[in-house]
């Protein structure tokens, strides 16, 4: 009806919207437990094995032969026992927790893990670790040190908060891989290297399915995984065959400079190769900077790529060398930090000698240092332009097995 008000215009689009108002999309819906659902697979993949793993894999330890000369018991002090005349007397008085004398309460002696030249602070109420030798003779109880389980589950609990809450839920994964990797090497790997296999072998076997499966479930399903894979491994191959090469080269004794491989001998464990040992110890040194060196090249090239979808070939392994160069220096300084410091009780020792630093070097125990760090270094460096020239080379590329990259997010990614 015309005359009895203003014309009210026509607008354009959907009601309630202003002409000039500009294009906001909606909010995607909200998917409940989204991110668990995207890494669903990889999470339930990863405790499938753990449970293999514990449950399954048998014990391959071989039987002892004998009993053990000193048993370890976890007890409680009770109290300390006043000096007497007798110095040979026992000063502590134990609670058995653990094991089949649970609830005793036998006298001890009060020594570290250094034996009585450096305690511990002991205080009553304190779990201690016992050592109980029950010689055909008579039986000596000892304190041998501080119970420190909690404060280790403690420090464990911490590093897993802080990976969760920086990482995300591809934390939540590296943790799964974390423990995956150690339950192989307890599970596995050690029995088999007392049950007298070759070490260097159960090593080269063990850390590549311990590298694939950790790849698959920290990093997915995609090439630049494999292209990480073939890094690691062909770096590693070079790094075993540098450590074999120059092993011989020095001509290092069995024992190779250490301590612990001699204390197996002193037990009565004869049936491992101890050369074999201590280069499956040089190949999960290694292992473990070559993953993170890998895996960041192999990413770096990826990103490169998607971000200038048009670079590719030489000018796209120039842009990830660039990169890796950089990471390059950092990590054969912190491979080579590593193992001075595990090294430099030692190092001050033969300083404190005064002698030529030449001659020091030459010793076996301080050789043996210097070719792991050097060769696991080489392996690092060449792990880049590996790494990076197979990344290039599978830019784009559909792999058999392997879904599409923008396929991953439904189970891997995330």
């Amino acid at each position: 009806m015309s005359g009895d008000g203003p014309t009210v215009p026509a607008i354009d689009g959907p009601v309630g919207k202003a002409p000039d108002a500009p294009d906001v999309p909606l909010d995607p819906a909200v998917v409940p437990f989204a991110g668990l659902r995207r890494n669903a697979r990889a999470l339930a993949g990863g405790f499938l094995l753990l449970l293999l793993i514990g449950f399954v894999v048998p014990d391959l330890a071989p039987p002892p032969s004998q009993p053990p000369a000193v048993e370890l018991l976890r007890g409680r002090i009770v109290a300390f026992l006043p000096p007497g005349d007798d110095p040979t007397a026992p000063d502590v008085q134990l609670q058995v927790l653990a094991g089949p004398q649970r609830g005793q309460t036998i006298d001890g002696y009060l020594q570290g893990p250094s034996g009585q030249e450096d305690l511990p602070r002991y205080d009553i109420g304190d779990e201690v670790i016992v050592n109980a030798s029950l010689g055909p003779d008579a039986a000596f109880i000892s304190v041998a040190d501080l119970y420190r389980v909690p404060v280790l589950g403690l420090l464990l609990g911490l590093f897993a908060v802080a990976v969760t809450v920086v990482g995300g839920w591809r934390g939540v994964r590296s943790l799964i891989a974390l423990a995956l990797t150690l339950a192989v090497i307890v599970k596995i790997v050690v029995p088999l290297i007392l049950a007298g296999w070759d070490p260097a072998w159960i090593a080269i076997v063990a850390a590549t399915a311990v590298t694939i499966a950790t790849f698959l479930l920290t990093e997915g399903a995609r090439p630049q995984t494999v292209a990480a894979t073939i890094g690691t491994f062909g770096a590693l191959a070079l790094t075993a065959l540098l450590a074999v090469g120059f092993d011989g080269l020095a001509r290092f004794t069995a024992l190779r400079g250490s301590e612990d491989a001699s204390y197996l001998q002193g037990i009565g464990i004869t049936d491992i190769d101890l050369g074999g040992l201590i280069l499956a110890a040089i190949i999960f040194g290694a292992l473990g900077i070559l993953d993170d060196v890998t895996v960041t090249q192999a990413a770096v090239v990826t990103e490169l790529h998607q971000a200038n979808p048009s670079l590719r070939g030489l000018a796209l392994a120039a842009r990830a060398m660039n990169v890796g160069r950089s990471h390059i220096a950092a990590t054969v300084n912190t491979l080579v930090l590593a193992y001075v410091g595990a090294f430099l009780p030692l190092l001050v020792l033969f300083a404190a000698g005064r002698q030529d630093p030449l001659l020091t070097a030459s010793t076996e125990a301080v050789a043996v240092e210097v070719v792991r760090a050097i060769v696991g270094s080489i392996g690092i460096i060449a792990a880049v332009p590996l790494t990076t020239a197979i990344g290039v080379a599978l830019v784009d590329r559909r792999l058999p097995l392997l879904p599409a990259e923008h396929e991953l997010a439904k189970g891997w990614d995330g």
